[in-house]
């Protein structure tokens, strides 16, 4: 399905047991309103058509459950009128939540960033020719640095490549990839304690 025509970023409705979330980044002194996660731009991933960034992020955290009551989970968030309406029924949810969730959530958002900007490329043209720094929107703090990351992960991706840092591509690679767990990272750290 081709991605419909996007809308502007919805006002965030008062949500229960959260702080403000959402909003744009600033960027070179000027908010970009589609680098808000909540900004309204459908996009299609994985073959299912997304509202928003975050209906993706929050669905994801369900989506490799093949329960029942976690498909209905993943639909009901899907279905959602907006981005923090779908934050708020995944809320719900959370003994369904992925046992891997922690290792991958980060690059689960940078997949809904980069579909994004990969299926409007009026907007990756124009993240792509920013060049200061990139201030997030109000979140937790953790969530701030991440949402930066990936918007400075996707801005460099979409640069074209004599104008890429290639060197600042790779270290935001690594700090975007999911992150190792279980019984492989105990052996990379004692090959690497071996090594030095």
């Amino acid at each position: 399905q081709v991605p419909t025509a996007p809308r502007s970023a919805p006002q965030a409705p008062a949500l229960l047991n959260s702080a403000a979330m959402g909003g744009p980044a600033t960027i070179d002194g000027q908010e970009v309103a589609h680098t808000d996660n909540f900004f309204e731009a459908t996009f299609v991933l994985d073959g299912v058509q997304w509202p928003t960034c975050e209906h993706f992020y929050q669905a994801a955290k369900f989506a490799e459950d093949e329960r029942p009551q976690a498909r209905a989970a993943v639909e009901e968030i899907r279905a959602a009128p907006s981005g923090h309406r779908a934050w708020s029924r995944a809320q719900r949810f959370g003994e369904l939540l992925r046992e891997d969730w922690e290792y991958v959530k980060v690059n689960v958002m940078y997949r809904a960033v980069a579909a994004k900007y990969s299926q409007y490329p009026e907007y990756a043209k124009e993240l792509a020719a920013t060049t200061g720094g990139i201030q997030t929107a109000v979140s937790t703090v953790d969530w701030q640095r991440m949402n930066r990351l990936i918007l400075e992960r996707v801005r460099e991706e979409a640069r074209s490549p004599d104008h890429r840092n290639e060197k600042r591509l790779a270290a935001l690679v690594g700090l975007t990839e999911p992150r190792a767990q279980g019984a492989g990272v105990l052996e990379k750290l004692r090959q690497f304690a071996g090594q030095h």
